[in-house]
């Protein structure tokens, strides 16, 4: 038998809902299905040269544009450091609320795009933050939860930003922090679900 070429055409099994929606895709977009169907095959096998796979691309993907509309922008590590640098130095506790205040915000985007914010959480900061080398998110039945973030390459105070960053994000996923340690690079956060408003609660923590 002589080799597959390039023209050669197979037939294969396919999932009846999948075909129709492929041939539904297809006709929107004005192209043959069988050119379409060749795309994919071509992308999902690009994906692969690249150690990955559409499930995973198309997930970052879905992140990325998350981070875009939530209005993140892409500066060089060197120049976002030195600007917080600057800051520090003169407006650290105006800083460091700022960070809260922006996790606030960031944390019901997330709830209201995804069913899952916490773990949505622990994927866009892998994006979001380049210096975060690991994420730990685990999650109990009993509605505690723990975070924890390795950034090694982050001083002190940078870690103390990231740390009222993702503060910021849970307290606003009704959930407040039971205990809290961070240390240059290492944030440890350990969470338990509110039963009630966080103006309700006399254990709401302080800026």
């Amino acid at each position: 038998m002589g080799s597959a070429r390039k023209g050669d055409k197979k037939f294969i099994a396919v999932r009846g809902d999948l075909l129709r929606k492929a041939i539904e895709i297809s006709n929107r977009r004005g192209k043959s299905f069988y050119g379409f169907v060749n795309e994919v095959f071509e992308q999902a096998i690009r994906a692969e040269e690249m150690d990955s796979t559409l499930a995973e691309i198309v997930e970052k993907y879905k992140f990325i544009e998350t981070l875009r509309k939530a209005g993140a922008v892409m500066v060089t590590l060197d120049l976002l450091n030195y600007c917080l640098d600057q800051l520090l130095e003169t407006r650290s506790k105006d800083l460091l609320e700022r960070w809260y205040e922006s996790g606030v915000w960031y944390g019901k985007y997330l709830s209201a795009k995804f069913e899952n914010p916490l773990e949505a959480l622990s994927k866009t900061l892998n994006m979001y933050f380049w210096e975060i080398s690991e994420i730990r998110f685990s999650s109990n039945s009993d509605g505690t939860a723990t975070i924890k973030i390795i950034a090694p390459n982050q001083s002190h105070e940078h870690t103390e930003l990231l740390a009222k960053f993702v503060e910021g994000v849970v307290n606003s996923l009704n959930y407040k922090i039971s205990k809290r340690e961070f240390w240059k690079g290492i944030i440890i956060l350990e969470l338990v679900k509110r039963m009630l408003p966080p103006d309700m609660e006399s254990g709401f923590p302080s800026l």
